[in-house]
């Protein structure tokens, strides 16, 4: 099993390392890493687990089992100089190897026409207003305005998601339909969820915009120019190898 206390000083020591690289790079390296393949952001510290999953199933490579063994193998692999213990699922009979994708935010709206429509007026309507910049990773794009994060954009499904730095508890007599997500921690500074269905959904969350940008005392730019954020279709090979999409195998159990 993973130790929690060892999974959260991983993944500070990951944070820093990723953010000096991102400054170096001039852009925001999150979802580039080896590791990232294995990547679940509805899980806490997802990079540390994610970088010891990847370092587990590189050490049981090549581990021949015996066709009697429905164990799992135990390995410690070696992170940054420190041994960390990290329990895995090794091949048996009955199991086969498949291949999965990991899909990023931008291959999910290259191949989502309805998605995309409402990601650029939602991402133009942020960027019209003053000192509010946006920044896109493999799984999602954040907007802040200096060091306040006041939303990312996720795509579920065919969905695009907006999660906005508001109360949502200060919405419940209103309007707006959105979802509290306040208990999950990689959503804490981001708890209100507003699924984009529709040209009325997408109004609301503007205006849910407005007020996340009045607080943080950001006016509409006088003469700010949209631009045209959407792109056009691409095969899943193609988008393989831009990188959108990560291919990696799982043990799934063998249909009879």
């Amino acid at each position: 099993m993973f130790d929690n206390e060892k999974l959260r000083t991983l993944q500070q020591e990951i944070d820093v390392e990723k953010w000096l690289a991102s400054e170096e790079a001039g852009r925001d390296l999150c979802g580039e890493a080896t590791y990232c393949t294995y990547c679940d952001k509805t899980l806490t510290d997802p990079c540390a687990r994610s970088s010891l999953i990847e370092q587990a199933e590189k050490a049981a490579e090549g581990t021949e089992v015996n066709d009697s063994s429905e164990a799992k193998e135990e390995v410690k692999p070696s992170i940054a100089g420190k041994a960390v213990e990290v329990t895995v699922e090794v091949a048996r009979p009955g199991y086969e190897q498949v291949t999965r994708y990991r899909r990023s935010l931008k291959s999910k709206l290259i191949q989502n026409e309805a998605a995309q429509g409402y990601y650029n007026a939602l991402k133009n309507e942020f960027l019209g207003y003053d000192g509010v910049r946006s920044r896109i990773s493999f799984n999602y794009e954040t907007f802040r305005k200096g060091k306040k994060l006041l939303a990312k954009f996720v795509i579920s499904g065919k969905t695009l998601n907006v999660y906005i730095a508001l109360n949502p508890e200060e919405f419940e007599e209103s309007k707006y339909r959105y979802e509290d997500v306040s208990e999950k921690k990689s959503y804490a500074e981001t708890p209100m969820r507003v699924k984009i269905t529709s040209k009325r959904a997408s109004k609301h969350c503007a205006e849910l915009i407005g007020i996340v940008c009045a607080r943080e005392e950001s006016g509409k730019k006088e003469k700010f120019k949209e631009k045209d954020y959407r792109l056009s279709y691409r095969s899943d090979e193609k988008l393989i190898e831009e990188g959108l999409i990560k291919p990696y195998l799982v043990w799934v159990k063998k249909k009879k």
